[in-house]
């Protein structure tokens, strides 16, 4: 494939975009926001705008009990669960961390398609899965004990969103308009996690509490983060696959946790230490290898 400028241009402002993110997200929790009104705002804002693209670009509203079936289950579980874990993991460590754990993900995808769909592991991807098992154990070394629930909740988050990277191709939603389905699917998972929070309230938890009425900063960065993540972020980094490729574009994608690290430690004054940068090496190499491995395959499949 052709080496096209703009659209690596594309597939690295995206990048960016989805490692500043988390740091904006971050600083609403100062404001009096959480991670589940984070969550719930950055599906629910974009949906009205998503809505006017449809309309433009006249895409037909029409949709399936199945397709419905499928939003639901892929989206509101699986997508949203993950934006929630991933956020409510920045309370107990570092942003930069968290996300360089949930960058885990190509290894868990990987591990999934072997187990569950019979694709082959092979030897790359068994080192690569060694590799990020032990990027992980470095992360966790000289943890507090309110840490390693972070290191869960965002080592979990990797799973949950390779399994939403599964669902989203092995289900009817690969079918569908991308516009459509990030439309009704920001629908979804906002109607769910207002039914979550209700659930948890009603029980006595206020830790999954939504705040509705933020202050106007709190709301106005939380909007910028639904706009840049859900709808300039992905729309930018379809584009990028389009003109280089799944592979390339995925490789520029490890600029997300990267620049997520230096920005939380330049903005948030989050500590930079050796087992931190070790770990996200260890991480990143484990991703590379996975992604290579298939870039490998491919190549000599079409000899």
């Amino acid at each position: 494939m052709k080496f096209n400028t703009k659209c690596f241009i594309y597939t690295v402002i995206s990048a960016l975009l989805f490692g500043v993110t988390p740091v904006l997200g971050k600083y609403t929790y100062e404001l009096g926001s959480n991670s589940i009104t984070l969550t719930f705002y950055r599906n629910i804002l974009v949906f009205p705008v998503l809505l006017i693209v449809m309309i433009i670009m006249k895409i037909p509203f029409r949709i399936s009990r199945k397709e419905l079936g499928a939003i639901v289950l892929v989206g509101a579980v699986f997508r949203a669960g993950t934006t929630l874990m991933h956020y409510t993991s920045f309370s107990y460590i570092d942003v930069g961390l968290a996300t360089t754990l949930h960058f885990l993900f190509p290894v868990f995808t990987a591990l999934i398609s072997f187990l569950f769909f019979k694709t082959k592991l092979g030897l790359f991807k068994g080192i690569a899965l060694a590799v990020a098992t032990a990027g992980v154990v470095m992360s966790s070394s000289s943890l507090q004990s309110g840490e390693w629930t972070g290191i869960f909740l965002a080592v979990t988050s990797g799973l949950t969103y390779a399994i939403y990277l599964i669902g989203m191709e092995k289900t009817c939603l690969s079918t569908m308009h991308p516009i459509k389905v990030a439309c009704y699917m920001g629908l979804s998972n906002g109607l769910v996690m207002m039914l979550f929070s209700t659930v948890m309230s009603a029980f006595g938890n206020t830790m999954f509490e939504i705040n509705y009425i933020l202050p106007p900063k709190a709301f106005i960065i939380t909007f910028i983060v639904a706009i840049l993540t859900s709808f300039i972020a992905v729309a930018l980094l379809q584009m990028g696959i389009r003109g280089l490729g799944a592979t390339t574009a995925s490789i520029l994608s490890m600029l997300e946790p990267a620049s997520c690290v230096i920005v939380g430690w330049i903005f948030l004054s989050e500590e930079m230490t050796w087992s931190k940068i070790l770990s996200c090496i260890l991480i990143f190499s484990a991703v590379l290898l996975i992604i290579w491995s298939d870039q490998r395959k491919n190549k000599i499949s079409d000899t």
